[in-house]
C-alpha cells in the first residue's frame, strides 16, 4: 500500500510508522485546488493555471511549474503502479478538493487499484479540521486499520462531485450539493465542504462571499494587520483550510479596482509577499468607503464591478441566482 498525504508534517510523522510497522511508502500530494481555474483534467492545463495562480495568489509561475512537473514525474513512477492506495485527507475544502481530484484521476489512470479513504473523524478525539499534521506517528498509526475501502458507488459519487466542482457552470455544483444533502457519515463531510464552497460565491445582497465578509468584519473590529486579520479569518472559517497565500489573494482583490473594500494606511508597509514570512505589523488595513457601504448593506460589490475571481471551474463576476441569497 502507498499512502498519499497532504503536507510535509504529516508525511514526516507517517513515514516513520509506515516504514517501520508496515514497510510501506508515503507520497506527498500538493495542489491548490481551492483557487482556480480548476479543470477536470488538471494536468493538461498546468501552464495556464500557473499564470492564473501567480495573478491570484502571487505564487510564482516558475515555482508552480517546477513543483507540478516533478509531481507529475513521481506520479507516473510511484502511484500508477500501486495496487492499494490510501488517501489521507481531512474535512476542510482544501483537503476535500484534493481527495476528489485524486479519486477521479486514479479511477481513470489506475483503475485496478484498491482505493481507501483515511477519514480523520474515524477517531473521535481528533479535530477533523486541525489535521493529521498535528498528530504524532503513534497517533496516526491506528488510522490504517480504520481505512474506508471506496466502493464503485462511492467512487462514482465522488467523481460526480469533482465534475460539478470543475464545471464552468456554477449551477452544477449548487445542484450537486442539493442532491447530496442526505448522504450519510462519513461522506457527508464531502457535501459539507462543497456547501461551504458555495458560501464563497458573492451574495445577491452585498456582492461578496463569506471570506470577504469575515475579513471586513475583522478589520472593522480592529484586526488591522495582515497577520492578525488572517489568523481571525482562518479561525472563523476552519471549513476552508485557508492558507496565508490564499488570504493574500483575497486581500489583493479587496484592495484593488474601482471600488476597493480595503486600503492600506499611509504609513503602512505593503502587503507581505507570498512565500515569505510576514512581519507582525505588515499590511496595516483600513476600511474604505465602499467597504463600509458593503457592511452597511448599501452597496453590492459585485454589481459595482469589484468581484471577479475563479471559484472551482467557474469564473465569477457577479451574483448568481440559485447559488446564494
Amino acid at each position: 500500500m502507498i499512502h498519499i498525504v497532504n503536507g510535509d508534517c504529516t508525511a514526516m510523522q507517517l513515514t516513520k510508522v509506515a516504514e517501520q510497522l508496515w514497510n510501506e511508502q508515503v507520497w506527498v500530494y500538493s495542489e491548490l485546488l481551492t483557487e482556480g481555474p480548476v479543470y477536470a483534467r488538471l494536468e493538461q492545463y498546468l501552464a495556464y493555471r500557473a499564470l492564473q495562480l501567480e495573478r491570484m495568489c502571487g505564487l510564482p509561475s516558475t515555482v508552480f511549474l517546477q513543483r507540478g512537473n516533478e509531481q507529475e514525474r513521481t506520479w507516473k513512477s510511484d502511484i500508477l503502479p500501486a495496487q492499494e492506495i490510501a488517501l489521507w485527507f481531512e474535512h476542510d475544502l482544501f483537503d476535500i478538493t484534493m481527495l476528489l481530484r485524486l479519486v477521479d484521476r486514479l479511477t481513470q489512470e489506475n483503475a485496478h487499484a484498491k482505493l481507501y479513504w483515511i477519514d480523520i473523524a474515524s477517531i473521535a478525539e481528533h479535530d477533523r479540521y486541525l489535521g493529521f499534521g498535528a498528530l504524532t506517528g503513534e497517533q496516526l498509526a491506528p488510522y490504517r486499520d480504520a481505512a474506508i475501502r471506496l466502493s464503485a458507488e462511492h467512487i462514482e459519487w465522488m467523481r460526480s462531485a469533482w465534475i460539478a466542482y470543475t464545471s464552468p457552470n456554477p449551477l452544477k455544483i449548487a445542484q450537486w450539493v442539493q442532491e447530496s444533502s442526505s448522504i450519510p457519515t462519513p461522506f457527508c463531510a464531502i457535501t459539507e465542504a462543497l456547501q461551504f464552497h458555495l458560501s464563497r460565491y458573492p451574495s445577491t445582497q452585498d456582492g461578496i462571499g463569506i471570506v470577504e465578509r469575515s475579513t471586513l468584519g475583522a478589520v472593522q473590529d480592529g484586526a488591522v494587520t495582515f497577520q492578525k486579520c488572517f489568523e481571525i479569518v482562518r479561525n472563523q472559517l476552519p471549513q476552508y483550510g485557508l492558507g496565508d497565500m490564499q488570504f493574500w489573494g483575497y486581500l489583493r482583490r479587496m484592495t484593488c479596482g474601482d471600488a476597493p473594500l480595503l486600503g492600506l494606511s499611509p504609513s503602512s508597509s505593503s502587503l507581505p509577499e507570498p512565500l515569505k514570512a510576514p512581519l507582525a505589523d505588515a499590511g496595516h488595513l483600513l476600511l474604505t468607503k465602499s467597504g463600509q457601504q458593503v457592511l452597511d448593506g448599501t452597496l453590492n460589490w459585485a454589481q459595482a464591478g469589484g468581484y471577479g475571481r475563479w471559484l472551482g471551474g467557474a469564473f465569477i463576476t457577479r451574483s448568481t441566482a440559485g447559488i446564494r441569497a
